[in-house]
């Protein structure tokens, strides 16, 4: 405590964000202050502290801290820092990359709508976001009925009108199908209606109604009045309807002494569109007031379309200063506010309402999309003592025979089932094969290093098929991307025996547990797919279409070389002198080939 207490005093009364560790550097808490020097001397007390700090402070040895220019800036700061460490002391909003938005550049010549999981500042417009794929697919569905927009991601490339258009939920723009003008109407029309305008969609649409039926264009004004009916059809089976029309998401909450949910009731144009939850694993004597700070920190700043208002069950710590910062953000009013009026606080009802609902079924029944119950994943948490459920678990192996088309793969468990979305393979690249630890490595690494740059949701425990050794290099590969902190276990394949950073000289699992069952599946589903893979490039190799997967090495190519070399091993062992002279081939396609081949299938 001596050597904190030092730390604490050379602190400045700057604001900023701190990192609470532990002895071996896995962060524990991360908070924020206007004064660091202050908020963080109020940990060293030896009284007053409540039972979840006191906890903290036992385990941690060790302090940084990261000075930012304003109290704001601190906020964005630790909503970043807790999304990528995930400490077992914080209320953690995880990213599992459910959430989809819709996509339209309406900047195009051609504006197509897409369902995207990766929301980027790239000049388009998004809205969302939604968490069911599977809801907003069928919503699509519906809605392209009278409004049929096109949702193909090349429009100026299609051959043919795609099915859509035959089934009519596309007008077809890219075969000029509709007029400009009109197509770009029912884009406006979309946008209108995603934003939660119906009735302002409405409006412009009885005034185009009016408009044809004046120009004597019966048809064009009965289409219109049909796709009018099916918009108020849909209103009507919205249900829920707030006379004033605002934008506006209401949160609930509901909790038992380990868990919370956050209901949040979507209202769009003073209707519900729209409903999600998030569940939370909260530790020790944790108020609600702190879960509904923690969620709008790191749900709202982070979201980059707002309602007008935010509706809270309770007051939270620094509302006024939230709402001014979001407000900031969005270049418009934004206010974070609790119920006023009896309309307003029958939303609250009915979120909370729908909060225990929804905790119940998770605790009792599981949830629908992922159903949490004891498929192993509980049986793991406390076998391997983590500090939370591993309901993320990415499993590694290497597939070679002889050093010859090794591959690694990386497999993908949510809840304890196989997501498949998620799976990778690799083919390794380093050439000093067979050599199983470096192959490893180079596959946490490489799998790593994608998931940070692409922004990524990280595992709550990786799964390395081997023993210590292997355990070793995945670890080594962490450290190298500053992922250190990482639950990583290796699974020993004769003695069924798991190697930790915590359990060093192995864990023997009941040979009857669901925990050992399901690292076994794990490990067996990442042996399965990494076999597969290298199966594949084995029956390439043999037939030569790994060259198929060259650039510039097209069907002409691609027989030349192998007429003259023999097969793909062949071509791969000559030089760009001997590939330059082949028929069909110049000295920058050989040169091109060759770097393709030492970077991604080098000679051992």
């Amino acid at each position: 405590m001596s050597d904190l207490t030092s730390l604490v005093q050379d602190l400045p009364t700057d604001p900023g964000v701190y990192l609470w560790k532990d002895e071996d550097g896995r962060v524990l808490y991360v908070g924020k202050s206007k004064a660091l020097r202050k908020r963080v001397s109020s940990y060293l007390r030896t009284k007053g502290l409540d039972r979840k700090t006191w906890e903290l402070m036992k385990r941690a040895s060790d302090l940084e801290t990261i000075v930012t220019r304003t109290e704001k800036e601190a906020l964005i700061v630790e909503a970043t820092l807790i999304k990528k460490h995930m400490p077992p002391y914080n209320i953690a909003l995880k990213d599992d990359k459910r959430s989809t938005w819709i996509r339209v550049d309406i900047q195009s010549d051609i504006p197509t709508f897409e369902v995207t999981r990766d929301f980027k500042q790239d000049g388009a417009r998004y809205y969302g976001p939604y968490r069911s794929s599977k809801r907003l697919e069928k919503f699509l569905d519906t809605v392209r009925k009278f409004i049929p927009i096109a949702m193909c991601r090349e429009p100026n490339r299609v051959k043919r009108a795609c099915m859509d258009y035959h089934l009519e939920r596309c007008a077809g723009p890219c075969k000029d199908h509709i007029p400009t003008d009109e197509y770009c109407s029912l884009v406006e029309q979309m946008c209108f209606f995603l934003d939660g305008e119906a009735e302002s969609l409405l409006k412009i649409l009885e005034a185009k109604r009016d408009r044809a039926s004046e120009n004597l264009d019966f048809e064009l004004a009965a289409e219109i009045r049909d796709r009018m009916t099916d918009i108020e059809i849909m209103m009507r089976r919205q249900g829920v309807y707030t006379p004033d029309g605002k934008n506006r998401d209401v949160l609930g909450i509901s909790r038992t002494e380990e868990a919370a949910l956050v209901e949040l009731l979507i209202i769009r144009g003073g209707r519900l569109i729209g409903q999600d939850n998030f569940y939370f694993e909260l530790s020790l004597d944790t108020p609600d007031s702190e879960v509904l700070t923690a969620f709008v920190e790191q749900y709202y700043f982070s979201l980059p379309q707002l309602p007008d208002d935010i509706l809270l069950p309770q007051k939270i710590k620094r509302m006024k200063m939230m709402s001014k910062w979001l407000s900031e953000n969005t270049s418009r009013t934004i206010q974070i506010l609790i119920p006023r009026t009896h309309e307003e606080k029958g939303l609250i009802e009915m979120a909370n309402n729908n909060a225990f609902r929804a905790l119940r079924k998770i605790l009792i029944l599981g949830d629908s999309e992922e159903e949490i119950v004891d498929n192993g994943v509980k049986s793991l948490k406390d076998a391997l003592g983590l500090s939370r459920a591993p309901m993320h678990i990415e499993g590694f192996d290497i597939a070679n025979i002889q050093g010859t088309d090794p591959t690694g793969s990386c497999v993908v468990f949510r809840n304890g089932e196989p997501y498949k979305k998620w799976y990778r393979m690799f083919r390794i690249r380093i050439k000093e094969t067979p050599d199983d630890y470096a192959m490893m490595r180079e596959v946490v690494y490489r799998r790593y290093r994608g998931v940070l740059e692409r922004g990524h949701s990280l595992p709550d425990l990786i799964l390395i098929d081997g023993g210590k050794g292997q355990l070793n290099v995945a670890l080594d590969a962490l450290k190298s991307l500053g992922l250190e902190y990482l639950q990583v276990a290796s699974l020993a394949k004769q003695d069924e025996i798991l190697f930790t950073r915590d359990y060093p000289e192995g864990i023997e699992l009941d040979k009857s547990s669901s925990a050992l069952h399901l690292v076994q599946r794990v490990r067996d589903e990442s042996h399965r797919f990494a076999q597969k893979y290298h199966h594949k490039l084995r029956e390439k190799r043999f037939s030569g279409s790994i060259l198929e997967e060259v650039p510039g090495i097209g069907f002409k190519r691609r027989t030349s070389l192998l007429k003259e070399f023999g097969s793909y091993d062949g071509v791969r062992s000559a030089s760009i002198k001997e590939l330059s002279d082949v028929e069909g081939m110049t000295e920058k396609c050989a040169r091109a080939l060759k770097e393709w081949i030492e970077k991604e299938d080098p000679l051992p």
